[in-house]
């Protein structure tokens, strides 16, 4: 087992224990810079990852 593998096992853990901080959003940060697989979010949070939209800035929804 590598450590990446054991690192999953943790945070599927954390996340079902509800843990502060483990929510869906800080996986979705880990897919985003490269430090977890989509299909591993899928398998701690079990959904498909979806990438967060961008939002619109405030000047920019005025306008």
């Amino acid at each position: 087992m590598t450590i990446y593998e054991m690192f999953v096992q943790m945070w599927e853990i954390d996340y079902q224990m509800k843990l502060v901080g483990f929510d869906k959003a800080y996986f979705q940060g880990l897919v985003k810079t490269g430090q977890l697989k989509v299909e591993d979010y899928k398998k701690i949070v079990g959904e498909d990852y979806v990438a967060p939209q961008a939002q619109p800035s405030q000047q920019a929804a005025q306008a």
